[in-house]
C-alpha cells in the first residue's frame, strides 16, 4: 500500500513540475488579503468561497486554466497571518499549505510537516481543501502591535535640575 501512495504522490509531483504550477501569479498576489481567521467546515469554505468570488478573477488571469485557480484560505509563510487569496489551487505533499506572497505562489510551509499528532493531514491533498487541516491555522502566531496617535517628547524645563517635563 505504501508503494502506491508513494507512487502515486510521485506522479503527481511530477505532474505538477510539468504543468508549472509553482510558478509565480501576479493576480493571486493582488488579490490575497489578511483575515482574522480561515473557515474549518465545508460550508463556511463555501460561504467564503462565494464572497471572495474567484471565478470573476479566474477568467480574467493567466496562471493557470478557469477551473484551477480557486479560493484559499492558507497561512502565510511567516506564520503570522491568515491570508484569503484566489490562486491556482495545487497537491500539497505532506505539510501544511501557505501563501507565499513574495513568490506568488500556493505551496508547502516547509517549517510544518505533518505529522500523527500535530499538526495533522494528509499526506497530499488538495491545497483548496485546507479547511480540512485546521491544526494547520493554530500554527499562526498573531501578535498585538499597538500603535500610538501620539508621540511623547521631553524637554528639559531647567539647567539647574534633572527634571523632564512631559510636553
Amino acid at each position: 500500500m505504501k508503494k502506491i501512495h508513494l507512487f502515486m504522490g510521485y506522479v503527481l509531483l511530477q505532474m505538477q513540475i510539468s504543468q508549472g504550477t509553482s510558478r509565480y501569479c501576479q493576480e493571486a498576489v493582488d488579490n490575497a488579503e489578511s483575515v482574522r481567521s480561515c473557515p474549518t467546515s465545508k460550508e463556511e469554505w463555501e460561504i467564503a468561497s462565494r464572497k471572495k468570488n474567484c471565478s470573476k478573477i479566474a477568467s480574467q488571469q493567466n496562471c493557470s486554466s478557469v477551473e484551477k485557480f480557486q479560493y484559499h484560505c492558507v497561512i502565510n509563510g511567516h506564520r503570522n497571518k491568515f491570508l484569503e487569496v484566489c490562486a491556482p489551487s495545487r497537491i500539497i505533499f505532506g505539510h501544511c499549505v501557505e501563501f507565499n506572497l513574495q513568490g506568488g505562489v500556493i505551496q508547502e510551509q516547509y517549517s510544518a510537516p505533518c505529522n500523527d499528532t500535530f499538526p495533522r493531514c494528509d499526506k497530499f491533498y488538495e491545497s483548496s481543501t485546507a479547511y480540512k487541516y485546521p491544526d494547520c491555522y493554530q500554527l499562526v502566531s498573531v501578535s498585538c502591535t499597538i500603535y500610538s496617535t501620539t508621540t511623547m517628547k521631553y524637554d528639559v524645563t531647567s539647567s539647574t535640575t534633572d527634571e523632564l517635563q512631559l510636553r
